[in-house]
């Protein structure tokens, strides 16, 4: 009995590996899951992302409805194929990794086709018990993008290049200024000298006509004194 037990449960472990698929997609793209069935009359697949329904599809794209899911994560990004059931997910991003997983209903009853008359996006149906049968497992993961890598390292790059040159036009401006403290600074330095100059040179003046002046008065004595002198 344990060897039979055993058995059920390898079988159903190696079904659900092969039936699982494994897809990598970058974020901001879009990934196509196909169910790989084809819909017949009163067919309906089921899509569930995590247990929870988030894609009805019928032979009559009327009575189809995609939803929201949780948090509205899927809100405006999924697309159906009433051929071939097949579920399309754009502007794919991380919250969107997971698993998802096809079941289809053959020939619904119309109490089951009662159940889901009506399309609310934003109503949340949770997988209790399987209604139909699993064809297809895919186990989504979602890689980041490397262009935005890229641009994030350009814009902090940016921003560097940015804080250098303002760091730079700063540091030249206190120069400018410390510059322009020295110039008002030697240039008063060269007032200052020029004045002082200026007035050694008038002094010099005032002082070289008071020692002419002296000087002709005491030739001018002397020739008086000598012409007494000879009279």
């Amino acid at each position: 009995m344990e060897g039979f037990i055993m058995l059920i449960m390898i079988v159903f472990i190696v079904e659900a590996v092969l039936g699982s698929n494994s897809v990598s997609v970058m974020e901001g793209d879009f990934v196509t899951l196909k169910s790989d069935v084809s819909m017949q009359e009163r067919d309906q697949m089921l899509w569930y992302f995590n247990d929870t329904l988030i894609a009805l599809i019928r032979d009559d794209p009327s009575e189809g409805c995609v939803y929201d899911g949780e948090r509205q994560r899927f809100r405006n990004r999924l697309s159906v194929d009433f051929e071939t059931g097949s579920l399309t997910i754009t502007n794919i991003r991380s919250e969107h990794a997971g698993r998802y997983e096809a079941e289809i209903v053959r020939n619904e009853s119309s109490e089951t086709s009662q159940s889901h008359s009506e399309c609310d996006r934003t109503k949340i149906i949770t997988k209790m018990i399987n209604t139909g049968d699993t064809v297809k497992t895919f186990s989504v993961s979602v890689r980041p993008d490397s262009f935005s890598d890229r641009s994030d390292i350009s814009a902090s790059r940016s921003r560097l290049d940015k804080f250098n040159k303002g760091s730079y036009y700063k540091e030249k401006e206190q120069v400018c200024k410390k510059s322009s403290v020295l110039s008002v600074v030697l240039v008063a330095g060269v007032c200052a000298v020029a004045v002082v100059l200026v007035a050694v040179a008038v002094l010099g003046v005032f002082y070289y006509r008071d020692e002419t002046s002296k000087k002709e008065d005491r030739e001018k004595n002397k020739s008086e004194h000598l012409l007494t002198v000879s009279a």
